[in-house]
């Protein structure tokens, strides 16, 4: 699995984030995973609408844009719900719940996903 870091002003914001960005891993996404370290993220990409059938915890939703601009956010999202599209979304990135407004993430913001070597 590649991982990406999440900046944002020039600052690693959240260090380990798993891109899906195949059919397969975006499929599986982060169904019956018991956790997910609160330093960790999936990026799934393209994607702009998300369910969370099958999931164990809640999650913070963060949908992106194709220049990585912060288009919408749903805080807290609980397992077995179905999420609208978001109109101008490319990319959404999941994080545990609580973790956007705890890493000081908003709506408008530019943010940069950088390769782990």
């Amino acid at each position: 699995m590649k991982y990406l870091s999440l900046e944002k002003d020039g600052k690693i914001i959240c260090p380990n984030i798993e891109n899906a960005n195949n059919f397969f891993r975006r499929f599986m996404g982060l169904m019956y995973r018991k956790s997910m370290p609160l330093d960790h993220g999936l990026l799934l990409t393209p994607c702009n609408e998300i369910h969370t059938f099958f999931m164990r915890f809640a999650i913070d939703t963060v949908y992106i844009s194709k220049d990585n601009t912060i288009v919408y956010i749903d805080e807290a999202v609980e397992p077995n719900k179905i999420r609208k599209r978001v109109k101008g979304a490319y990319k959404v990135l999941e994080l545990n719940a609580g973790i956007a407004k705890e890493i000081g993430i908003a709506a408008g913001d530019k943010i940069n996903f950088l390769s782990n070597k």
